[in-house]
Order: structure tokens, then C-alpha cells, then sequence
């Protein structure tokens, strides 16, 4: 027989659940599937979190119709529940939010063919352009086959995101797939932290739940949702060169509009002005230098393009609730840290 000290598993059903639990052996579960009662502690990424990282992500680009995809419901309890969040959120803006329900094959579902017809029929009754999430990058992937075997433009008229990040899934074929990266790795250093205190007889939280890292954007959400062609333009110029000190003034040149005009329409469909949306990509790509590397707040600061190091420092901290020092160690995965 097995003589381990500690297990992390993906834990499908309650009988598995009860068993390892009986067995005396320290457990950890990934998976989630018996949310919101689990009978062993449980570590996975944040699903609120996830799905307001979804919503301010389509909302940046104009998005003003949305839809989420996941599976048969019951098949995989955190997944619907991660759906649910992000169809909820886009309800508090005000706005409606369309769910996949797959019909019929019994208690097993829809054949994939068959399913693969009903995504493609769902999607070509939504209105576009279209901002779709998909409950992970399986179903994202299935999302764009449909979409690509039923002549359905992507990203123009439907963009999707999915959620994990998986480099094969998202890689494969030229429609390459964007999705929210929910930093695995520390979901799996956290779980085994969590083991180590089980094992040591320390008390432990039921539930830990990781924040995401990002959007890590790919041909699939290359787009944006604007049938004003100046201000497409201008939002275009600015996604382009927000990190090499552009002014509003720059971007004013770039349409045939005062700026006060453009200042109306940036906040009518943004919510926010020129200005501020210079700001916020800049401070995307601080994050994401934060996150990724090892450079100083002197180098962020000149590749994002601002002023002065300490200029940055005092916005960041600003904006964001934390000293550029502070988000880096919270963001950065364990091996980066170590």
C-alpha cells in the first residue's frame, strides 16, 4: 500500500473526497468541484477576481454586447461559477449578458459536433461585435473552431477570451487564442504551502483563492468595439504609442477633431479621457514590467514612458494602492522571488 505524508489532487467527486479525507493522509484539492462545501481545503485562482479582469478588459476596448461560454451546467461547478460572476458584473454596468446553454444528448450532453452547431447558431443571434468569455482556454478553443468552420469573424465580430493561459491552446493555429493569465504557479506553491501546514497539524483556511496576473492579449481580441472611425483612430494611437510620451495633443493631430470634441467622445464611450487612457496603458505596461522582470523603477519608468522615476512612483502608488515594490513581490511568481 501507499505510505505518503501529503497529497494535492484534483478531487472530481465526493466519494474521492471522503476517502482521502478517511485515509488520515493531509490533502489539498485544485479543482473545486465540490465548491461550496469542501470536505478537504482547497487552493485555485480567484473567480471574482478573474471575471473583473474579463469585464475591464472588453469595457477598455467598447465592447457594449457580451456573451460567456462554459460547459454543460453541473459538469464542472467552478468553471459555471466563473460564467455566472462574469455574467453578473456585466450586469452591474448595466448591460446584458448572454449564457451557452448546450441542449440535449441526455445526461451526457451534446455530441461535439452537434455542440460545436449550437455555439455557432448561438453566436450568429447575439449582436456584434460581440465581447465573449469563455470559462477556460478548452472551451475558448472550441469557441474559435466553431467559429472558424461557420464563417464567423474573429475578432471582428466575435472576440474571445478565455481563461488560463495554456501556451498549446492558445498558440495553436493561426486564430490565437488571448486569455487571462491565473498564475498557476503560485496557485500550486500556495497549495503546497497549505500542505505543509496540514501536515505539520497547523490550522489552514477551507478555501484560498489566488488573484490573476493579466491579460495577456492575442489575435483573438484584436479589435475594437468603435463605429466612430476618428475615435478609432485616436484610441489606435494611443494603444500604439502610450509609452513614448505622447500628449493628448499628439493624438488630436492624428483626427480631424477639436480636442474638447474628442475629450466628449472618449468620455461617452470610455468613461475616462484622452489623458487618463495614456495613463492607464502606461501603467499596464509598468505592471506587466513589474511582473516579468527584474528592472528597476528607473527602467520602467523611461520604457513606459514618464518623466522621472519618482513621477512614477508616487502615480503608481497613486493609482494602484501599492508601491511599484510592494505590487512586484505580490505578483511575481515564487521562482522569480526566490
Amino acid at each position: 500500500s501507499w505510505d505518503g505524508d501529503g497529497i494535492i489532487a484534483f478531487i472530481d467527486t465526493a466519494k474521492t473526497a471522503r476517502l482521502l479525507k478517511q485515509s488520515g493522509v493531509p490533502t489539498v484539492d485544485l479543482l473545486g468541484e465540490l465548491i461550496p462545501k469542501p470536505q478537504v481545503p482547497f487552493v485555485a485562482p480567484d473567480n471574482q477576481q478573474v471575471a473583473e479582469l474579463a469585464v475591464q478588459y472588453f469595457l477598455d476596448r467598447g465592447y457594449q454586447s457580451f456573451a460567456a461560454c462554459g460547459f454543460r451546467t453541473g459538469l464542472r461547478p467552478m468553471l459555471d461559477q466563473r460564467c455566472l460572476k462574469f455574467q453578473q458584473q456585466i450586469q452591474e454596468t448595466g448591460a446584458e449578458c448572454a449564457l451557452f446553454t448546450p441542449r440535449g444528448g441526455g445526461k451526457e450532453g451534446p455530441s461535439w459536433e452537434r455542440e460545436q452547431e449550437q455555439i455557432a447558431r448561438w453566436l450568429q443571434g447575439l449582436p456584434k461585435p460581440l465581447a465573449l468569455f469563455t470559462c477556460n482556454d478548452t472551451r475558448g478553443r472550441e469557441v474559435l473552431n466553431a467559429c472558424q468552420t461557420h464563417n464567423i469573424s474573429v475578432p471582428e465580430e466575435v472576440a474571445v477570451l478565455g481563461v488560463g493561459n495554456d501556451d498549446i491552446l492558445c498558440q495553436l493555429s493561426d486564430e490565437r487564442h488571448s486569455s487571462i493569465d491565473v498564475d498557476p504557479q503560485r496557485v500550486g506553491y500556495q497549495a503546497a504551502a497549505v500542505l505543509d501546514s496540514l501536515m505539520q497539524q497547523k490550522p489552514v483556511s477551507d478555501l484560498t483563492f489566488i488573484p490573476p496576473r493579466r491579460v495577456v492579449s492575442r489575435h483573438s481580441t484584436d479589435s475594437l468595439a468603435v463605429t466612430d472611425p476618428e475615435l478609432a483612430t485616436a484610441i489606435q494611437y494611443i494603444r500604439r504609442y502610450a509609452c513614448r510620451q505622447i500628449q493628448v495633443e499628439d493624438v488630436v493631430k492624428q483626427v480631424n477633431l477639436e480636442r474638447r470634441v474628442l475629450e466628449r467622445r472618449f468620455r461617452k464611450l470610455l468613461g475616462r479621457s484622452p489623458k487618463a487612457e495614456i495613463i492607464r496603458l502606461q501603467l499596464v505596461r509598468a505592471r506587466e514590467l513589474l511582473a516579468e522582470t527584474t528592472l528597476s523603477n528607473t527602467e520602467i519608468a523611461y520604457r513606459c514612458g514618464f518623466n522621472s522615476a519618482a513621477y512614477f512612483m508616487d502615480l503608481f502608488r497613486r493609482k494602484v494602492g501599492q508601491t511599484p515594490g510592494e505590487f512586484r513581490q505580490t505578483s511575481q511568481s515564487p521562482e522569480q522571488i526566490v
